[in-house]
């Protein structure tokens, strides 16, 4: 399996972080529309990942 670039273990590290985000906003009962920008984001951020995974294989 070939090394992870630092643009990807960024993208992977924002994704958990905004997954972590939107799953406290829920169970804190917070706002539906901020959980779902960060479940968007957590996606943006896993398809970047991917995405630039691409280009060193």
């Amino acid at each position: 399996m070939a090394k992870p670039t630092p643009l990807q273990v960024r993208n992977i590290i924002m994704a958990v972080l905004m997954a972590i985000a939107a799953g406290w906003n829920f169970l804190r009962g917070g706002p539906v529309w901020l959980t779902a920008i960060f479940a968007v984001g957590c996606v943006l951020a896993i398809g970047s990942a991917t995405l630039n995974g691409g280009a060193s294989n």
